[in-house]
């Protein structure tokens, strides 16, 4: 990072909101804590001053709370915290993560209030309780047991079904077998600390504790005040909402509500960095239109975090420029839950599930065929002049839409092709049956390709034999799906790049087969990766739906007339049935003057 103005940002920031404002306390409190106190600067001063007007603001609990969390490693901010309210003190003595020399510079400064909370830790070491102690700090808190990591580990490896009870130690006067315990009220001490002993062993050990029946717990052994009630359920989170910077790292995140305290997961996490050891970890596609500063729509995400927040996300990521400069900013992102997996069902009820969607679907393109017809043929009486003289500028605008209109509904009826072929390919492509010659069919298309080629001095470089080779396809529907996919290929090529078809005759799964082999270009690879996204060109080398559902419309016509498409790294390849003599019908034959291929 050439200029860090992290801190600058933050502090030019406005919060509004009991949300905005936890957030910026969040942000600023990772960063100062990141900084050491050499390079502490006026603007971190500042800084300083702005955490003291969001304590005011969000008040001293919700302040508390935040610092809690927070492990606090600075010693500026331990020692600035220690002179506020009580329960911002106590959150500070409780985070602060420091070194032994940063807690011996800084306990003789600390006020008397401060230095008394110390007392609870367990992990200040010998040499800071010592300068506590001089200082009248006493009663720290007990040590544990000698033993006590042994004896948790045999706890550890007892706790299995057949693990038999353990019995409690009896501190104090036993009681008489048989006899309830005394009145709480009339309790000693020995008495509480082992009903406290007793309700943790039945906590750890909930098998046992259910296989000793119900006496310890009529007699209230095991029991402390308020353990019937039931704990709150951890609160459901559908969507955060999450700004990340321009290196990918996330600055705040707010999800609303009482969850608020799990957005602090969020920041410092780096969800495009593709590290798969990290704790965020996105799919590829996401990564690479990232990476490129595109829109993300749809991504997929899996997060490890606590509970609430962990496991799979949808991401939705808007990139954002300065509008004079261009400059990256980052991106505004929301994360939302994917949908819940369908309910499985027989194979008779997801047909006919999937024959009522297609049905739908065509309903649907069948409405929006009908104005869009109607803008069309306005638009060709206005282009033509059939409803008088018009200027040549409302002409021109006139073709567009007439042009627009018409790829849109050639959309539409892709989309419809490819719901009927992958819910009924039989009804889809009953009249798909039939002889066609590929070399024949190949050569005219690449000699209809060349005028595409030739301005961007794309090399097409085929082996196509001398021979027919007869495949068992329609020409009608076999023409369209080559079309669509080398016109694919050959629009995606970059300037000046070198394509190599190849075709083969081998063994496939239903006799011989003819094999076509296309290869990629890097920009169409990409899409592939990646789901179907709608074009924002009309004009696009894949159409109104892009490449990617080009390919897979390809596909399936394919499918549904015998042969089978599959991507093999940088190439796709087409493999069509070979339509041998042992194969063709007497009509056929007849057709062809008996010749055999």
């Amino acid at each position: 990072m050439i200029v860090d103005d992290r801190l600058e940002t933050v502090l030019r920031t406005v919060a509004a909101g009991p949300g905005a404002l936890a957030t910026q306390m969040r942000q600023l409190l990772d960063l100062l804590g990141r900084t050491p106190a050499e390079r502490w600067t006026e603007q971190h001063i500042a800084a300083l001053k702005r955490l003291d007007s969001l304590i005011a603001a969000l008040g001293e609990p919700s302040s508390a709370a935040l610092i809690a969390a927070s492990a606090l490693r600075s010693p500026i901010l331990v020692e600035h915290f220690a002179e506020a309210g009580p329960k911002v003190a106590l959150a500070a003595m409780t985070s602060a993560r420091l070194a032994e020399r940063d807690w011996l510079r800084l306990i003789p400064d600390l006020p008397v209030q401060a230095r008394g909370f110390l007392r609870h830790r367990r992990d200040l070491g010998p040499v800071v309780e010592k300068v506590l102690a001089r200082l009248g700090i006493t009663d720290f808190a007990l040590p544990l047991p000698a033993g006590f990591e042994q004896q948790q580990e045999q706890e550890t490896a007892a706790r299995r079904p057949e693990a038999h009870i353990v019995s409690l130690p009896q501190i104090g006067t036993p009681l008489p077998a048989g006899e309830a315990p005394p009145n709480p009220a009339g309790e000693g001490i020995g008495a509480i600390i082992a009903r406290i002993e007793a309700f943790r062993r039945a906590r750890e050990f909930p098998a046992a504790a259910t296989a000793a029946g119900g006496s310890a717990q009529g007699a209230g052994q095991s029991r402390l005040p308020f353990a019937d009630e039931t704990p709150p359920a951890p609160p459901t989170i559908t969507a955060i909402d999450i700004t990340l910077d321009a290196d990918g790292t996330v600055t705040a995140a707010s999800m609303g509500g009482s969850s608020m305290a799990f957005a602090a997961a969020f920041v410092g996490l780096r969800p495009f960095a593709g590290d798969p050891d990290a704790p965020v970890v996105c799919d590829p596609g996401t990564i690479g239109a990232a990476r490129a500063r595109l829109p993300v729509i749809g991504g997929r995400l899996e997060l490890e975090g606590p509970g609430p927040v962990e496991g799979a996300w949808r991401i939705d990521a808007v990139p954002g420029f300065v509008p004079d400069t261009g400059h990256f900013l980052g991106w505004n992102a929301r994360l939302r839950r994917p949908p819940a997996p369908p309910v499985a069902a027989t194979p008779g009820a997801a047909d006919d599930a999937a024959k009522r969607s297609t049905d739908r679907l065509r309903q649907m393109l069948h409405e929006l065929r009908t104005p869009i017809n109607a803008i069309q043929g306005f638009a060709e009486l206005i282009q033509q002049q059939l409803l008088g003289p018009t200027p040549h500028q409302y002409r021109s605008l006139a073709a567009g839409i007439a042009s627009d209109a018409a790829r849109m509904l050639a959309g539409f009826e892709d989309v419809e092709r490819l719901a009927l072929l992958e819910t009924a390919p039989t009804q889809a492509d009953a009249t798909a049956e039939g002889e066609t010659d590929l070399t024949a069919l190949l050569t005219r298309l690449i000699v209809q390709l060349d005028p595409l080629l030739a301005p961007r001095e794309v090399v097409l470089v085929h082996d196509l034999p001398d021979g027919p080779l007869p495949v068992a396809m329609s020409a009608e529907e076999l023409e369209r799906t080559l079309w669509r996919l080398l016109s694919l290929v050959a629009s995606s090529a970059t300037p000046g790049e070198r394509l190599e078809l190849s075709l083969r005759v081998g063994a496939g799964p239903r006799g011989y087969a003819v094999r076509l082999r296309l290869p990629l270009p890097a920009s169409l690879q990409a899409s592939a990766d990646s789901a179907p996204i709608i074009s924002d060109s009309l004009a696009s080398p894949g159409g109104m739906l892009g490449s990617a559902f080009a390919l897979r419309l390809c596909g399936a016509e394919l499918r549904a007339g015998g042969g089978l498409m599959v991507r093999e790294e940088a190439n796709v390849d087409v493999t069509l049935p070979l339509l041998t003599a042992a194969l063709r019908t007497p009509s056929q034959r007849e057709l062809t003057g008996g010749q055999t291929g």
